[in-house]
């Protein structure tokens, strides 16, 4: 006879890993959030590489576009990496196989992020798609805890003598 899941402490805690990781993930799309919030209201850094970039084109470059493009990133990576964590909370296999989804998503949007330019020039400085990067890498490590979780609910201990 099988072990009932709740029962094995192994799963559960990978269960949990999982779920910490993912939620991990949400926190670091909060971070770029903030992060932009404060170069907005203070630095003003990302404008500022921006203007230089489109100086010599005789454009005037949208701080409300710029930085809601971030603030996007930022939204759409939370909500993603919760759904994760709401479907892992839930114990359905499809946590995993969403998670690889989210991840390809996020890393995505970082990537556009990244490689954004326009007259040759990149509209957003490096710091600005690490950081919208870091939700993805974190995701990694929590879709690896959700499918070693898959792995042990598969291959269960039996209770048989």
């Amino acid at each position: 006879m099988r072990q009932s899941l709740s029962e094995n402490p192994r799963v559960e805690t990978q269960a949990r890993g999982g779920r910490r990781t993912a939620l991990l993930a949400v926190v670091l799309s909060i971070v770029l959030a903030a992060a932009a919030i404060a170069d907005q209201t203070g630095s003003r850094t990302l404008i500022d590489h921006a203007t230089t970039a489109y100086a010599s084109y005789g454009k005037q470059p949208s701080a409300g576009l710029l930085y809601g493009l971030v603030y996007g990133v930022a939204v759409v990576d939370a909500l993603l990496w919760l759904l994760v964590v709401g479907v892992a909370r839930a114990n359905r296999r499809v946590a995993a196989t969403l998670g690889v989804l989210v991840v390809l998503l996020t890393a995505g949007l970082a990537a556009l992020l990244l490689a954004s330019s326009e007259y040759g020039v990149r509209i957003f400085p490096p710091l600005w798609g690490t950081l919208a990067l870091l939700p993805a890498v974190a995701g990694v490590a929590a879709v690896a805890l959700l499918f070693r979780r898959d792995q042990g609910v598969s291959a269960g201990p039996s209770d048989t003598p």
